[in-house]
């Protein structure tokens, strides 16, 4: 416990922060007794942190816990942690399997066998469900409208996964298995657009598509710091970029940063007041110049 303590009080920065890793502390001891535990639904900035927490806890992604929220490209997702005897059966399988795992890799880059053995107990826990909502095709329906009339509900954002908008008139809706049947009955309209309601099974609800969209952008820059990236993915100047960084309007990884010169590497999200979310997909080489090729993705 006097671990879990020390990166508690390193790791968080809010009282929020540090009331959520103390509920990731608990739920740690739970799985520790021998039951599979999950928590309510995180966003991408908590799962980052307790993602950070759990690694030093000694906990790795993959054999004692892992992110799931119902469908392949879940952005909030539950966390799961398993007892001894679920991490060594996952452990052996992917041993077994001769792939390895790092605490670094989504659960669905880890080795096939061995996530489908931990998404077979997360399934099982029955935790997740999903409804499928179809509007009258009269009316455009944005994520906003879904979570907004989900919200005047009286739900908490908590037991409210994921909204994939598959098109202008429908959504799947990933929530608390016990929140299905009351959105059956209670959700009759999406803004002023008559809605029906359909659940959908598990299997069904893994095979929903990706809704988010994105645009890739290539540019050079002179180095990886941090303002150089952000004026080269928001088309700004170099001192424009640091005022964003020096008041506050960046996150780096979901949390806030005023350095300037903060080294980004592959795989960095920035999320910029303003601007949206950007994720550094890749440095490809130098040009013949000696500036750095890199690769985004913008989330639109």
């Amino acid at each position: 416990m006097a671990k879990h303590d020390k990166a508690i009080t390193f790791l968080a920065r809010t009282e929020d922060e540090r009331m959520l890793l103390s509920h990731m502390e608990d739920l740690i001891v739970r799985a520790e007794s021998g039951s599979t535990v999950h928590s309510d639904f995180l966003n991408l900035g908590e799962q980052y942190l307790i993602r950070t927490f759990l690694t030093q806890c000694g906990k790795t992604e993959g054999a004692d816990w892992m992110f799931y929220g119902g469908y392949p490209f879940a952005e909030r997702c539950m966390l799961f942690l398993f007892p001894e005897y679920i991490a060594e059966t996952a452990a052996i399988t992917g041993k077994s399997m001769e792939v390895p795992m790092t605490s670094q890799q989504n659960c669905r880059d880890l080795c096939p066998a061995a996530t489908s053995v931990l998404l077979s107990f997360c399934q099982e826990e029955n935790s997740i469900g999903a409804v499928c909502v179809s509007g009258s095709g009269y009316r455009h329906l944005t994520h906003r409208d879904y979570l907004g009339s989900l919200l005047s509900l009286g739900m908490e954002r908590s037991v409210i996964g994921d909204i994939a908008v598959t098109d202008d008139c429908h959504a799947v809706i990933f929530l608390k298995t016990r929140f299905c049947a009351y959105l059956q009955s209670a959700l009759e309209r999406i803004g002023n657009d008559k809605v029906k309601i359909s659940t959908i099974t598990k299997e069904e609800a893994e095979k929903t598509p990706d809704s988010r969209r994105y645009e890739i952008l290539s540019d050079t820059v002179a180095s990886l710091r941090l303002d150089a990236v952000i004026a080269s993915a928001c088309h700004l100047s170099r001192e424009k970029a640091k005022q964003l960084v020096s008041s506050g309007a960046v996150e780096v990884d979901f949390r806030q940063t005023d350095a300037q010169d903060t080294a980004l590497a592959a795989g960095t999200v920035l999320s910029i007041h303003g601007y949206g979310r950007y994720v550094l997909e890749a440095i490809d080489g130098t040009s013949k110049k000696g500036r750095l090729r890199i690769r985004m993705k913008k989330f639109i």
